[in-house]
């Protein structure tokens, strides 16, 4: 019934509540912490910053921030934005009889995501958590790998003292 999408929607907009103090956070340093591509959350954070959700800055020093107290933002205003079947049952009154047991679970799922804000989930003392930056290194080199020291004898003098 909710889409990964929208799971992984939540799970941005917890993240992002989480480092609500600590500026604007890039797709590069949300990418490896959701463990989603850079184009996808493009995909998400787009219409999360439509819907008034989300702030974005553009350039140096730019990225991503959650707007807004986040006390007051439900886990349901959130779904809203992607799962369209669930605004329709909000505003729909109808229900027809072989759709009542689909209306009503869709309801109870509605008061359940409502009674939940993302600053329930959110985790505002997680500063020990090192940046994408301070992992990979701000020029994004690869690891370079140990060096290979052999065991043997350096020369013919320590080969025959090892003999």
């Amino acid at each position: 019934m909710i889409s990964k999408k929208t799971i992984n929607a939540i799970e941005l907009c917890v993240l992002l509540a989480g480092k609500q103090g600590e500026g604007y956070l890039t797709t590069t340093e949300l990418s490896p912490r959701l463990d989603l591509s850079i184009s996808y959350l493009e995909n998400i954070l787009k219409p999360l910053k439509d819907h008034g959700f989300v702030l974005s800055m553009k350039g140096p020093g730019g990225g991503y921030m959650i707007k807004g107290d986040v006390s007051l933002i439900s886990i349901w205003d959130v779904a809203c934005v992607f799962e369209k079947t669930l605004m329709v049952v909000e505003n729909t009154g109808e229900v027809n009889l072989h759709d009542s047991y689909e209306l009503e679970l869709e309801q109870v799922v509605m008061r359940t995501l409502k009674s939940f804000t993302i600053a329930d989930f959110a985790d505002f003392s997680s500063s020990d958590v090192k940046s994408y930056t301070d992992v990979i290194g701000r020029f994004k080199f690869k690891p370079l790998p140990v060096p290979f020291m052999p065991k043997a004898p350096n020369s013919v003098f320590q080969l025959h003292m090892s003999l």
